[in-house]
């Protein structure tokens, strides 16, 4: 039935607020068809939000009774029905609007934004959707648009987040109002996309200058980039606006942590603690910075200080299970078991709870429950890396990216031009394969520095490959220019750790074995050590930690052996191509044999010998990796068997990597016909329990779903 014109302008003056003018269109059309439900139903909805409730109950009742089927009556009495404080009665009267009308923008609208405010977000999110297909020139089409992308990030669907912000945009003719920056920097931290993170970030503080979250967002940004020092200068503001304010003191103290300003850090979460004693990030904060000097008591006794405040602390308790090997008392142990139990815990949140808890089993000799908890940390990984129980790692881009270096880098290129300033030793492989160790030793060399896992060089590979794409580079040397900006980023990174003045840097970033054809035209003196170690312990213990959203093959003893067949595949063309440059060690004949290949490792490099490498456990130094309390013991070879307890669940797996194509010990590339592809078959992974539905919760939402002002259906 065709909407009589005069109620069409009724419903557009009422959502003017001209509730008047609205009020007499109505009342025109009653003076000539007395039971029309629609201009009844609007005359109630336009007293009830002048605050005649009851007046516009009783429009409403008469309006019901003469046309039961008529959807915006069903629509208006969800909205008194909310009015009187019954949720869940409006929610079923928006849901019978919807039977009635399928089609109509504002009923979905609304019944979206009940669901929402009650906690049913896959409702709230179908609801949007279908908002959204039934209208396409609705006025609160991008509102609606930008509460469908904060749901999907919710339910932990990025890409549809996305999807749904450039429908807002399109709405808005290519603007972003700030809670659509807010969904954005949500997305690009999801992906653990940090130059997209301060892009979003910078764009939102454009629009909304001095906003304290585009501030977090940013410094944030800029630190899991490196740039520690310019974060630090951008949330000092937030920080002196919100006075004395223990969690923005704790987060400035991880600021100064990330700068390697362990004392300013330190004095920074003090500075919390005076404010509230009891403060859980401050006090982790201190916990950290004696896991990074090796001081595994001081650890207990922060962690300890915030389960006696706050006795279901998670973090706390895993990273004391972490810290200590596992060794924690019952009650902690209960904590990480109730967290792995919760059916409300962020993906996040849980898999900390269950990689601490596999540590606890493991050091208790639980080894079948052990290995399961690890397994399912590592399927709540998957969950975080997509919303969806599948590997966030691309095999074949992998594989296309190594073929595409051999191609490009072949040997016939120059090596660059020597520069002036600390030179980099690079020490590359698989995570976990003993870097931490020879960066620990290697570094006590009175003229090297240890710079740890520099982010300056992945980033700086990134923009090499983004350039490479667009220019057509297939090889040869790259112009000076270009190689300069490049380097002056890395440099620096340098400064801002205080290293500029070293003579030699280590540089232990594990994946830097992708940029090593890069390296010799970047920085031609640089070494690089390539160390190996048998692919089974160290995908075992890859598969143990709980690596970040930057490592999406670490969560799959299948992807982790495939990334470790491209690694050494890798590893061995460069060895071949650039024998003066790269030199390969064997973790395991390093730790037998310590001095004798340290010794020969220096002479590959030209440096001198230095004693203080036989003892470098005996140094004061910060070591910000998962191995910070390892390396302040001498090397022994009574750690280098960690599976032999797990081989029933460990399977075929030194099968499956000596058929891609590497030695099953040592790690080494061998090749095979069939090494190309890297490849072993599929592991299919059963999937976890089914996920639970998370609730909304917080100031956010409250927002987002309306609760500041009335509702406008």
């Amino acid at each position: 039935m065709t909407l009589d014109p005069r109620l069409a302008q009724a419903r557009d003056l009422r959502l003017q607020d001209a509730f008047d003018q609205a009020r007499a269109l109505c009342h025109t059309v009653l003076e000539t068809r007395p039971d029309d439900a629609e201009a009844m139903g609007l005359l109630g909805i336009c007293d009830i939000e002048c605050g005649n409730v009851a007046g516009g109950r009783a429009w409403l009742d008469r309006a019901e009774a003469a046309d039961a089927d008529n959807a915006s009556v069903h629509l208006y009495r969800s909205i008194q029905l909310e009015a009187e404080g019954n949720a869940a009665a409006a929610l079923d009267a928006a849901r019978r609007a919807s039977e009635c009308d399928t089609g109509r923008f504002d009923i979905w609208g609304r019944l979206g934004d009940l669901a929402g405010i009650g906690g049913n977000l896959p409702l709230a999110a179908s609801c949007f959707s279908k908002a959204l297909k039934a209208e396409g020139k609705h006025p609160a089409r991008a509102s609606v648009a930008i509460r469908l992308a904060g749901l999907e990030m919710q339910l932990g669907r990025a890409d549809d987040a996305e999807a749904a912000l450039d429908i807002a945009q399109a709405a808005l003719g290519g603007g972003m109002p700030p809670e659509g920056y807010a969904i954005k920097a949500a997305i690009a931290r999801n992906r653990a996309d940090w130059s997209l993170l301060r892009e979003v970030a910078q764009a939102w503080l454009d629009v909304v200058p001095n906003d304290n979250d585009a501030r977090g967002a940013l410094a944030q940004a800029l630190s899991q980039l490196g740039y520690y020092r310019r974060a630090i200068e951008i949330f000092r503001p937030v920080v002196a606006e919100r006075g004395r304010d223990p969690g923005s003191l704790a987060a400035l103290g991880r600021l100064y942590l990330g700068a390697r300003d362990t004392e300013t850090a330190r004095q920074t979460f003090e500075a919390a603690l005076e404010i509230d004693p009891n403060s859980a990030d401050a006090l982790f904060g201190l916990a950290r910075i004696g896991n990074f000097a090796g001081r595994v008591e001081e650890v207990e006794t922060y962690c300890r200080r915030i389960l006696a405040a706050h006795p279901d602390h998670l973090d706390a308790c895993a990273f004391l299970a972490e810290t200590t090997g596992g060794r924690i008392e019952d009650s902690e142990l209960a904590v990480l078991e109730t967290a792995r139990d919760a059916t409300d815990l962020p993906a996040d949140r849980q898999s900390v709870s269950l990689f601490a808890l596999g540590d606890t089993y493991h050091r208790r000799k639980r080894r079948a429950d052990a290995f399961a908890t690890w397994e399912r940390a590592n399927k709540v990984k998957w969950l975080q890396h997509n919303g969806k129980l599948e590997s966030g790692y691309d095999r074949d881009a992998q594989h296309q990216r190594v073929d595409r270096l051999m191609g490009q880098f072949d040997g016939r290129e120059p090596a660059g031009i020597p520069v002036s300033g600390p030179v980099p030793i690079f020490i590359v492989g698989m995570p976990r394969s003993g870097t931490t160790l020879l960066e620990a030793a290697v570094s006590a060399h009175a003229d090297i520095e240890p710079s740890g896992e520099l982010p300056a060089l992945p980033y700086i590979f990134e923009q090499f490959e983004r350039w490479a794409a667009a220019n057509g580079w297939r090889g040869g040397p790259i112009a000076e220019g270009v190689l300069a900006e490049w380097r002056e980023i890395y440099f620096r990174q340098l400064r801002e750790y205080g290293l500029d003045g070293a003579k030699w840097v280590t540089d232990k970033q594990p994946s830097n074995f992708q940029a090593v054809g890069l390296i010799r035209q970047l920085f031609p003196q640089s070494p690089v050590i390539h160390i190996r170690r048998r692919p089974l312990e160290t995908a075992f213990s890859i598969f143990r930690r709980n690596f970040t959203r930057q490592w999406p093959f670490a969560h799959s003893l299948d992807d982790i052996r495939h990334y470790y067949a491209e690694q050494a595949r890798l590893c061995d063309y460069w060895q071949r191509t650039y024998p003066q440059t790269v030199t390969p060690v064997q973790y395991e004949t390093l730790v037998v044999e310590f001095e004798a290949t340290l010794r020969s490792l220096f002479d590959r490099m030209g440096l001198s010998w230095d004693d203080n490498c036989l003892e470098f456990y005996k140094l004061e130094r910060q070591i910000m990796t998962f191995s910070a309390m390892q390396v302040r013991r001498p090397p022994s070879a009574d750690h280098l068997d960690s599976t032999t307890p797990y081989l029933e669940w460990l399977g075929d797996f030194d099968e499956a990597i000596g058929a891609c194509g590497v030695d099953a010990k040592t790690g080494e590339w061998l090749g095979t016909d069939n090494a190309g592809d890297g490849a072993a078959p599929d592991v299919k992974t059963a999937a976890p329990e089914t996920a639970r539905v998370p609730v909304a919760s917080g100031g956010f939402w409250q927002r987002l779903f309306g609760g500041g002002g009335k509702s406008r259906s």
